[in-house]
């Protein structure tokens, strides 16, 4: 696609859903959510570059061209767009290149491209900017499970495992330009009102408080917005409270396909 091969899975039947993983992570952060969802949908997640099984690029590339081009080869001229962390910064900026192809959002702890830096955003990554040009990509990585973005989810024996091994499996995207994803232009950060799709915002209320702050921005600027703060979860909803995030979605996303259609607005 656009000169990568993404590797991704399809499953399930109905009208599709497309899901995006976070950074330091692959496919396999869905693996909860596939089953539930792929009773009701078409489901399509895939490694973005640089992660899981997808080949790291060789120069900067737009993200959200990537999705379209995924979509146009499996003929999906409209879905439901499901993003996390990074993935939610895509999510977003397809939603804004490509309005008429998104039937809904769904914003899992979300970035979003061209917000103003917060001073807690990166406190974790200026701990080890000196030691990380020595050690390399390993005590980046070691930061950021020691996060207040994955305290939550490190504190908990059965996932701590699962989540260090995942971002230890991506330590490929950390390598000295490895990943160049260019953003759309102009960026998301001044364009929420564009967001006239229904969109759901879903966050934990131990996430960093960048994150709930992008919460809040979309809950305040998108035209339709629901949000919905899981008590005592941070940076991965999905995997902290796995059946309260996917009856959230869920509900969501069949009271969306039950409403009738609407006329789309370019």
């Amino acid at each position: 696609m656009n000169g990568a091969r993404l590797h991704y899975e399809l499953q399930g039947d109905g009208f599709p859903v497309v899901l995006l993983h976070g950074g330091l992570l692959d496919l396999r952060l869905w693996d909860g959510q596939a089953g539930p969802l792929a009773r009701h949908f078409t489901l399509l997640r895939y490694d973005l570059r640089g992660f899981g099984r997808t080949e790291a690029p060789t120069g900067p590339y737009p993200p959200h061209e990537d999705l379209r081009a995924l979509l146009d080869r499996f003929s999906m001229d409209r879905v439901h767009v499901i993003g996390h962390s990074l993935g939610g910064r895509i999510a977003i900026d397809f939603a804004l290149a490509f309005p008429e192809r998104v039937s809904c959002l769904v914003l899992v702890a979300p970035g979003i491209n061209g917000a103003p830096p917060s001073p807690g955003e990166y406190a974790w990554y200026a701990s080890v900017m000196g030691s990380s040009r020595e050690q390399g990509p390993q005590a980046v990585a070691e930061a950021w499970l020691g996060s207040d973005y994955l305290a939550a989810a490190m504190a908990r024996p059965e996932l701590a495992p699962l989540v260090r091994q995942w971002t230890l499996d991506n330590l490929g995207g950390l390598k000295p330009g490895a990943n160049q994803p260019q953003a759309l232009e102009p960026a998301a950060q001044g364009r929420l009102e564009e967001l006239l799709m229904p969109t759901l915002v879903v966050v934990g209320d131990r996430d960093n408080p960048a994150m709930l702050h992008n919460a809040e921005t979309l809950a305040r600027r998108v035209p339709a917005p629901t949000r919905v703060t899981l008590p005592g979860v941070g940076h991965l909803p999905n995997l902290e409270r796995p059946e309260d995030f996917n009856r959230a979605v869920l509900d969501y996303l069949l009271a969306q396909d039950a409403k009738p259609s609407a006329p789309v607005r370019p």
